[in-house]
């Protein structure tokens, strides 16, 4: 369930996203920030293709503020082995307690 500083916190990952205008084709623009006891402990967004996405970016600025915190991204973490490698590792890695997505990705892989 959402409440309402989620709202919040979503807008600014979705800000963030935008950031990656022009660069992330054919990948979609993704943002996300790191939330730990009410404090933004990590922002990233999604480059370029075949880049760390934006969550490794959050998770690399958070460092072990990451531990129990909440992930707040604009599209559902990837699992898949590419080019980079699953997002989803590195978010249990990392130890975050929640994640928070606005998307889910359509992507089944």
């Amino acid at each position: 369930m959402l409440r309402s500083i989620d709202r919040v916190y979503m807008r600014e990952a979705l800000a963030l996203a935008d950031r990656g205008r022009c660069t992330t084709w054919p990948n979609p623009r993704v943002g996300a920030l790191v939330v730990s006891g009410g404090r933004v402990v990590g922002r990233g967004f999604h480059r370029r293709a075949g880049e760390s996405h934006a969550e490794i970016h959050a998770l690399q600025a958070a460092g072990g503020f990451a531990r129990g915190a909440t992930l707040y991204v604009t599209l559902e973490p990837c699992s898949s082995h590419g080019r980079t490698g699953p997002c989803t590792e590195a978010v249990l890695a990392a130890g975050v307690r929640r994640v928070v997505m606005a998307l889910v990705d359509p992507d089944p892989r």
